[in-house]
C-alpha cells in the first residue's frame, strides 16, 4: 500500500478511511521543484474517486473532486516530459525499505515525470467542485 511509508498517511486515510484512493487515471495538474537545502519535488493532481463518505464541508460545497498535493523530499534522479494532453496518467509510488520510487505515465505509456525521493509528506489533499464535461 503506497500511504504505509509515507510521513503523514492519517491526513488520507481520514479522508479515505477503510483504502487509500487509487493513484490511477489521475490528472496532474503541477509539477514544482523547490531548491534548497534538500532539492524537493511538489506534485499537484486530482484524484479519479471522489471518496463515499466525504466531509460535510465538501458536501456543503458540492465538491465532486479531490486534490492532493505531495512533496518529495531529498528529490534525486529527477526526470521530466512535458506532456500535451489532458494530463491523465498513473501514478505509481514505490518504496524499496529506504527510498520512495515515484513514477507518472501516460497512455501510451510515456514516462512524464520519474523521480526518487527520501521521503513523502503529504501537504494537502482537499476538495473543490470541478466542472464536469
Amino acid at each position: 500500500m503506497w500511504i504505509e511509508h509515507v510521513l503523514n498517511p492519517k491526513t488520507i486515510t481520514s479522508i479515505y478511511p477503510t483504502e487509500p484512493p487509487s493513484l490511477e487515471q489521475i490528472q496532474l495538474a503541477e509539477v514544482a521543484i523547490v531548491c534548497g537545502g534538500d532539492l524537493q519535488c511538489k506534485l499537484h493532481f486530482n484524484l479519479k474517486d471522489f471518496p463515499a463518505d466525504a466531509p460535510i464541508k465538501w458536501v456543503q460545497r458540492n465538491c465532486n473532486t479531490v486534490q492532493l498535493s505531495l512533496n518529495l523530499i531529498q528529490t534525486e534522479l529527477i526526470q521530466c516530459t512535458i506532456p500535451g494532453g489532458s494530463g491523465i496518467g498513473d501514478l505509481s509510488i514505490m518504496h524499496d525499505g529506504k527510498r520512495f520510487q515515484v513514477t507518472f505515465t501516460t497512455q501510451p505509456q510515456v514516462v512524464v515525470f520519474q523521480a526518487t525521493a527520501t521521503w513523502i509528506h503529504v501537504d494537502n489533499i482537499s476538495g473543490y467542485q470541478k466542472e464536469l464535461r
